[in-house]
């Protein structure tokens, strides 16, 4: 299900050119049906993907591209973590196979987006479709990330910590921050500091969350068991404990 994910993590990048071309229905099918098998981080969560048409959705769209994918979720503890662990896991597939696509941080509902589907309630979404542009990055050196030392206190689990360290986030302001013990993770953020601290503090939840996403597949990689907890834990000041993965 998840095979070919966690390789495609050291070039995977936004993109934010498209050729404007409908893609073919069989492929849109796959990449639906990707959607409905995707891994949840929490299985009580009940979400949903909904796929949109440029036409349908225009007027709401900083990004022009042929298609965007909302996720729409249950408002149950964590599932702005829960959003962001999913679609990315969507994102990645995209990537794998040559398609574009970029997070829309933005988007808000409206006639067009509808803020509800089925009783759940719109999060975020993504803009996807054949790019205009190089898909992939052609080196690591392309991303602009904090060093692993910026993000991590302990030492320990290089590998998984560096796959979520390439993880992108809204305003590319990567707040995640990783406390490593004897066999667990704790999952932290930072807070923002920002002006509107309510709307950033949601999307560094859904950026923390898929920046959980890439850890979790590193793990998965090496075949490491683990169990991820949301009991709230004790942490430094300026920061807020969002899970903890025991390994």
């Amino acid at each position: 299900m998840r095979k070919g994910l966690y390789e495609v993590i050291e070039k995977r990048k936004s993109v934010r050119k498209y050729d404007m071309n409908p893609l073919d229905s069989v492929l849109l099918q796959q990449i639906k049906q990707f959607g409905e098998e995707v891994s949840p981080l929490i299985p009580d969560i009940r979400v949903k993907f909904n796929v949109y048409s440029y036409e349908e959705v225009k007027s709401l769209m900083a990004i022009k591209a042929p298609h965007y994918v909302g996720i729409y979720s249950e408002k149950k503890d964590n599932f702005l973590l829960n959003a962001g662990y999913m679609l990315q896991q969507l994102d990645l597939y995209l990537s794998a196979n040559n398609l574009g696509s970029c997070w829309l941080g933005m988007a808000k509902p409206s006639v067009a987006l509808p803020e509800a589907v089925d009783g759940l309630d719109f999060v975020i979404m993504l803009a996807f479709g054949n790019p205009k542009e190089e898909v992939h990055r052609s080196s690591k050196a392309e991303f602009k990330r904090k060093t692993l030392e910026e993000i991590r206190e302990g030492s320990g689990y290089e590998e998984a910590l560096e796959a979520a360290r390439l993880a992108p986030s809204a305003r590319n302001t990567q707040t995640w921050y990783f406390i490593c013990k004897e066999k667990e993770i704790l999952v932290c953020r930072r807070h923002t500091g920002f002006v509107n601290e309510h709307l950033m503090a949601r999307l560094n939840t859904i950026d923390a969350g898929i920046a959980m996403c890439h850890l979790e597949l590193a793990l998965e990689n090496r075949a490491l068991e683990r169990n991820i907890t949301f009991e709230e834990i004790a942490v430094p000041k300026g920061f807020i404990h969002l899970a903890t993965v025991k390994l």
